[in-house]
């Protein structure tokens, strides 16, 4: 598959996810009953799109990689799910879940870079994944600012 083929592919799975996933209020009344608190969240809709990325990258890679394409299916994975988890919760326990989909995002961010290194991605498509992760932990670290110390 070419890079072009290959960034239609995950352009259209990603427009069909995300279609999935358009807010709920301009659907029908079925469809609004589909409605949960990750869905008002735009960093949902990138986490999704970073999964699509990162899975496809994690497919492509050659035999004996297997280690490095799970950790980046495991790290999307749980960043995206952390997201939608964290939306469902409230105070300190919603910002703990951010906090924790910010640290998954950062972690497929290093696997990224890793496959970059050891040229194991091409480095657009490299760059586009990096892009959208950087998007989902910036978002995230807007989200979920750090705890602040404690007095003494």
């Amino acid at each position: 598959m070419t890079q072009n083929q290959d960034h239609d592919s995950a352009r259209s799975k990603t427009e069909d996810l995300r279609s999935k996933t358009e807010d709920p209020r301009s659907k029908t009344e079925d469809q609004h009953l589909l409605r949960f608190p990750h869905h008002a969240l735009d960093v949902y809709r990138v986490a999704l799109e970073a999964l699509v990325l990162a899975d496809g990258v994690a497919k492509d890679l050659p035999r004996g990689y297997g280690a490095l394409a799970d950790q980046l299916r495991r790290a999307s994975q749980s960043a995206f799910l952390q997201v939608a988890e964290g939306a469902a919760r409230t105070g300190a326990d919603r910002a703990a879940r951010l906090r924790c989909a910010r640290a998954e995002a950062c972690e497929a961010a290093a696997c990224t870079e890793a496959l970059l290194a050891l040229g194991l991605v091409s480095e657009a498509r490299g760059k586009r994944l990096l892009r959208e992760l950087a998007r989902v932990a910036a978002m995230l670290t807007r989200l979920a600012p750090a705890q602040r110390a404690a007095r003494r």
